[in-house]
């Protein structure tokens, strides 16, 4: 079932029952809100390239199995989404607003999905568990834990990328942080059939709770995250393989934005030929935005910010890329609404269109928006109050 609904009339009505005042004109656009297989209750939804369509992901509760809850995966057809899979059940699933589960289909035509699961009775002790699918998800084979530790601390907040025949992971380790003196890390590993090799530290001191962002480039995968200096100075990394070496990690640009806690406000990447386009959030000097920077590949830490939003937003920002343009998707305002937005820029820079897609809760409940490009449509998940979402608008021309 698909709900169309002009940007620039009753959305916020239709959705909420609300009386405020509908979003700005997006110029003709429109925003259809589709069903899911995702019941009530469903929660941590993600967007993944499957085939030559997409596949959503959601955690929700067990009706079979008390105090369980499940992954659960469901493909688009490029007309309706087929039967709901279930990745992985549990007892000791981790459910989180902030750090859900993801799945990636490989080079290979394998799949990759992976959630967290307690790994002792402590509040914050949990890790990565990763399960692969050789028959389109049909069945799930359960690989173990991602990384090679299993002390009672935090390991989460995955990005996949691939690289060469393989699927590249990164996620954020606290192993370290079982001293009181000991900081969050950045590491990786390879995912290469039913084996996990290569695991490493790319940055020993990192931001502990922010998602972080991985894309593929000519030279191997890109990934941004949160980094922390020792004066509690908070801005966006990267580090890039180049000749299969890591790179020195290094800030996108020095927002220089102090903050002595976790903002569990992340970056995200999208890649497109020799474009790399990274949306970020911050609140340097006190004033919060979200920042569009575009860059190429042989100078990452040489780019053009576009500011997308300077009036007090949320964040949370999720970017994707087609031919022609960069779309980014983040919470902010509209009116006194807090709502989803989308702005529209071209490679050169050029904003072509901002707007409203729908309101929002501005809480945690609300999660973190996911987007993905699929036949001619840019989609984009979220949570409202009670359940998962979805909703999609057909990619608009970008001038030239």
């Amino acid at each position: 079932m698909k709900i169309r609904i002009p940007f620039a009339y009753g959305l916020i009505a239709i959705l909420l029952g609300s009386s405020a005042a509908p979003p700005p004109s997006a110029k003709g656009l429109t925003f259809e809100i589709v069903e899911t297989p995702a019941a009530a209750g469903s929660l941590a939804p993600n967007l993944c390239s499957f085939g030559n369509h997409f596949a959503l992901n959601w955690i929700d509760r067990d009706r079979n199995r008390k105090g369980a809850a499940n992954v659960r995966v469901a493909g688009w057809n490029g007309k309706a989404f087929g039967d709901a899979r279930t990745v992985a059940t549990s007892k000791q699933m981790f459910a989180n607003w902030a750090d859900i589960p993801s799945v990636i289909e490989a080079p290979s035509g394998d799949l990759y999905a992976h959630w967290l699961d307690r790994i002792s009775s402590k509040t914050y002790a949990y890790g990565i568990r990763i399960v692969r699918s050789t028959d389109s998800g049909k069945t799930w084979k359960p690989m173990g834990w991602l990384h090679n530790d299993t002390s009672p601390t935090e390991h989460g907040f995955v990005s996949f990328a691939p690289e060469g025949k393989h699927v590249r992971a990164f996620w954020l380790d606290g192993r370290a942080m079982a001293n009181k003196s000991g900081k969050m890390m950045l590491r990786t590993a390879i995912l290469d059939g039913n084996k996990i090799k290569d695991e490493r530290v790319l940055d020993d001191d990192v931001c502990t709770c922010c998602p972080i962002s991985a894309a593929p480039l000519a030279t191997g995968p890109m990934v941004i995250y949160r980094d922390r200096s020792p004066k509690e100075i908070r801005d966006i990394a990267f580090t890039r393989t180049i000749n299969a070496k890591w790179t020195k990690p290094a800030v996108i640009h020095a927002d220089n934005w102090f903050f002595p806690a976790c903002p569990v406000n992340g970056a995200s990447i999208a890649t497109h030929g020799n474009l790399i386009a990274i949306s970020r959030y911050t609140i340097a000097n006190n004033k919060a935005q979200v920042i569009l920077r575009l860059s190429k590949t042989d100078k990452p830490k040489s780019g053009r910010d576009i500011v997308l939003d300077a009036n007090n937003p949320t964040g949370r920002c999720a970017t994707v890329c087609t031919k022609d343009a960069v779309f980014t998707i983040w919470i902010g305002n509209a009116g006194k609404q807090t709502a989803l937005q989308l702005a529209q820029v071209s490679h050169n820079g050029k904003l072509i269109r901002k707007t409203t897609l729908a309101p929002i809760n501005g809480g945690r409940s609300s999660g973190m928006p996911r987007a993905v490009i699929s036949g001619g449509y840019l989609w984009v998940t979220w949570t409202d109050k009670n359940r998962v979402r979805l909703g999609r608008t057909k990619i608009p021309t970008t001038p030239r």
